[in-house]
């Protein structure tokens, strides 16, 4: 079986279609992700936020696994194996409906992690 056929068995020949879609999201509408506010996040239904907080944190981690391979340990077990990021992520989210999920995100790991300390 070739790369083609492959490609089509998968699912991949359907990507034209993806890259056209203009639907509206029904709750945050066409707000790109890094506009996303707490508010707007706590919008959606609660498996959507679930994912979105995954999906972000699993992106730091790996941004932050190059040069900091510790914290980016620490950040997925809040997040994903052993925490309650989730569950701190929306208390602070609730506490901050007007600032940005994306910094939400950063504060959140960076308390958790012990990533801001207080200067010498």
């Amino acid at each position: 079986m070739g790369i083609i056929s492959t490609a089509i068995l998968l699912g991949f020949g359907n990507a034209p279609a993806w890259a056209q879609e203009t639907a509206r999201h029904p709750v945050i509408g066409d707000i790109p992700a890094r506009d996303l506010l707490n508010a707007d996040l706590l919008a959606l239904p609660d498996r959507e936020r679930q994912a979105w907080v995954h999906g972000a944190s699993a992106q730091m981690v790996q941004v932050v696994a190059a040069y900091d391979p510790e914290t980016a340990r620490c950040v997925s077990d809040f997040f994903v194996s052993f925490g309650d990021g989730q569950e701190q992520f929306e208390e602070v989210a609730l506490s901050y409906p007007e600032k940005r999920a994306t910094v939400t995100m950063m504060a959140v790991s960076a308390t958790a992690c012990e990533i801001i300390r207080e200067p010498d």
